[in-house]
């Protein structure tokens, strides 16, 4: 879910109680002393503090039990929208301003950084260097370029302070590069009273990015020449049986332009393979049992191997 200004209400239902035994017509009595109108904005002063999240309360000058789902403490003042009094009194809230103020200027912060930051750079090294270490060091390479680009910054300090993780690992990540321990002094980043260093934007775009769609992406180069793309994602259960999905994109020299997708489930691997030249779907089926093969000596099963022109 993209974080916005919008997602930043907290807004919390209050049913107030009266002090007596809420028979019909006490409620009847209550509502009339109330003498409000729905919308109206009132404001509850906190008396005392009574058990089972309870609180005597001072409202539009008469005395209730509210059930609050927060904790407060006597003299504070809550802002309230009154909502109805059927079946019975009902306030809604807003957490007190000072939190409101801070949390929305948080969430329009996170709006400025995915509309106006921008956009995170493709890799400037290739994953190999040679199209034949491909077999032996793409895989390798290819984690490590998922893993330590930043996306995943917080996950890996929260796995560092448990042990899982050293401060060589995270200081080979962009957020780690920035690090007073590399620097020398030449510090250029923003001062103390900025949310994030201005450095780091594209990767928390990239980050909300993320969050919002459940798709990580890759794109840059295999070997040098070679362009490829990437995406990760959980695949769709209404489509096929909950797992990965990955689909992967190449212009190879032979075969012309694939797509690849990878459907990864407990039990195997299903590939889909479209190839934008004819006559080439029938080569990859022709050699699929090295595929299999090649399939097998990572732990894997093939499940299904599908190719077609298109």
């Amino acid at each position: 879910m993209l974080i916005n200004d919008e997602v930043q209400k907290q807004v919390l239902t209050i049913l107030a109680k009266t002090a007596v035994t809420p028979t019909a017509d006490v409620q009847q009595r209550a509502s009339a002393l109330l003498q409000l109108n729905p919308g109206q904005q009132v404001k509850a002063e906190i008396i005392a503090n009574l058990p089972n999240n309870l609180y005597m309360a001072r409202v539009a000058g008469e005395l209730y039990k509210l059930e609050i789902p927060l904790n407060v403490q006597p003299g504070e003042t809550l802002e309230m929208t009154f909502v109805t009094a059927d079946p019975r009194i009902t306030f809604q809230m807003q957490r007190p301003s000072s939190e409101t103020v801070q949390l929305s200027s948080f969430g329009k912060w996170l709006s400025d950084v995915v509309r106006d930051a921008p956009a995170l750079p493709p890799p400037l090294e290739p994953l190999v260097e040679h199209p034949e270490h491909a077999a032996t060091e793409l895989a390798g390479k290819l984690k490590a370029g998922l893993t330590q680009n930043g996306l995943f910054y917080e996950s890996h300090l929260a796995q560092w302070a448990v042990g899982g993780l050293s401060v060589k690992e995270l200081l080979k990540e962009p957020q780690g590069k920035l690090s007073p321990m590399l620097s020398e002094g030449d510090d250029t980043g923003d001062g103390d009273g900025a949310i994030a260093d201005s450095r780091t934007l594209p990767l928390i775009k990239e980050q909300l990015h993320l969050l919002n769609t459940g798709i990580l992406a890759w794109q840059g180069e295999a070997w040098p020449g070679q362009q490829m793309k990437l995406t990760i994602g959980e695949g769709n259960p209404e489509q096929w049986e909950q797992g990965i999905e990955a689909n992967l994109s190449l212009e190879l020299p032979r075969l012309g332009g694939v797509e690849a997708k990878l459907r990864f489930t407990p039990d195997g691997v299903a590939v889909e393979l479209t190839c934008a030249n004819a006559g080439m779907a029938d080569m990859l089926r022709e050699n699929s049992g090295e595929l299999r093969s090649s399939f097998a000596a990572k732990g894997l099963h093939l499940n299904k191997l599908a190719a077609k022109d298109g």
